[in-house]
Formats: C-alpha cells, sequence, structure tokens
C-alpha cells in the first residue's frame, strides 16, 4: 500500500473481514478530513472486488471522533453501496456518532429500519405537478431589478422570454 504524505496510518485503523455475502470493517480513531480518502478507498475496494457481497458493516465502536469530512465519506460510501445494491450498516454507533447524526440530520438516512417519527408538516399531502413538471422537476425562482425590486417570477421548466 502506498503511503500517503503527512498521513499516520494508525491515525484511523480499518480491520476487514469478510464473511458469506458480508463485508465487516472495524474502525478504530479518528474519521476526519486527515484519513477521509483513506476510509473511502478501503470500504469501497470490496463493492468491486467481491462479487455477491450483500452487505456492508462498519463497526463504529472503536471510533474516537467523526468531523465534517468523516461525515461526508459516510454519506460518499452510502451512495457507492446503494449504486453496488450493497445494504451499509453503522454499526456499535457511539453516543457521539449518533448525535452527531442526529444533528446533522443524516441518521435515519444512514441508518435503515429505524423508524422516523413524522411531524405534522411531513403529513401534508404532496403536491402534484406543476406546468406538466412533476415535482422533483420543477424549481421556481424570481428574479429582481436592480433596485432590489421583484421582478416577474419564473419556473425552471418554463420559457425565460416569455
Amino acid at each position: 500500500m502506498t503511503r500517503l504524505a503527512g498521513f499516520d496510518l494508525n491515525h484511523l485503523r480499518l480491520t476487514t473481514v469478510e464473511t458469506d455475502g458480508a463485508v465487516h470493517v472495524g474502525l478504530e480513531g479518528f474519521l476526519d478530513y486527515d484519513s477521509a480518502d483513506h476510509f473511502l478507498a478501503q470500504t469501497t475496494q470490496p463493492l468491486a472486488a467481491i462479487p455477491g457481497l450483500r452487505h456492508l458493516h462498519l463497526d463504529c465502536g472503536a471510533l474516537s471522533g467523526v468531523d465534517f469530512m468523516g461525515l461526508a465519506m459516510l454519506l460518499m460510501l452510502h451512495r457507492r453501496t446503494v449504486a453496488a445494491g450493497v445494504s451499509l450498516h453503522l454499526d456499535n454507533r457511539t453516543p457521539a456518532l449518533d448525535r452527531l447524526l442526529d444533528i446533522t440530520g443524516t441518521r435515519d438516512h444512514l441508518t435503515p429500519g429505524r423508524t422516523a417519527e413524522v411531524s405534522p408538516l411531513h403529513e401534508a399531502e404532496p403536491a402534484g405537478p406543476v406546468d406538466g413538471l412533476p415535482d422533483a422537476q420543477h424549481m421556481a425562482y424570481r428574479h429582481t431589478s436592480k433596485d432590489s425590486t421583484p421582478a416577474r417570477s419564473h419556473s425552471a421548466g418554463s420559457d425565460a422570454n416569455s
């Protein structure tokens, strides 16, 4: 393995064990800016290398900390596992990791099977299509003139010259 300049491999130690249809990766140390690339490279490698992989388990019990870049790498790993048809599991989460996931609103996204509490705002009926576009493709924006007074409103799906 090529040693990264200025990176101590003991900053974040990864221990990988392959079982039938699953890979278990033990994380020990800090998942942060300095270890992010190493973490992502090591945890995504099994996605392509192991045919029939169904589950990727990260044992987070020995994580000392996670910063914004570490969280970004967890989200990137989640995107890659979803694309590969592999379930990502964050096992043995520490209270500090759970707090970070709660504060950032990513806990439900990264921990499948957890029931989200539904707020009254989320119980409203979804809006229907606007201008023939599905909701996901419709984005409204408003132009303002040079003197900051509102100009006419446009939709992303409509002709800007109309």
